[in-house]
């Protein structure tokens, strides 16, 4: 049976549906998988209910993983993963920051 405590919440998902837009739909997972250094069984999910994203991870990430932040992974995943892709951002061009202007609420 799946661990509900895997599941953490991410950042807003305006910046999560930015990425995928001028990346590429799975880059936000690539990213977040190589800067946590998360094993190849971590995902993101969307819940239609919550309206927002989670990154569901194995017991080994969850538990062990210092980057993912272990006890106090579901209070600072939030703020791990804005900074990760907002870090990600700040790398982009003229015309990629213009193409996630389409993305509601971003940058505006």
């Amino acid at each position: 049976m799946p661990d509900s405590r895997n599941e953490l919440p991410l950042c807003p998902k305006k910046y999560i549906q930015t990425i995928s837009l001028v990346k590429g739909p799975g880059y936000p997972l690539t990213l977040i998988r190589s800067k946590l250094e998360l094993n190849e069984t971590a995902e993101l999910i969307f819940s239609e209910f919550a309206d927002s994203y989670f990154l569901k991870l194995d017991d080994q990430d969850r538990w062990e993983n210092r980057r993912v932040g272990m006890i106090n992974a579901v209070s600072t995943m939030p703020f791990t993963s804005l900074e990760i892709f907002k870090e990600e951002i700040a790398t982009w061009s003229a015309d990629d920051v213009a193409r996630a202007q389409s993305v509601e609420g971003f940058g505006g």
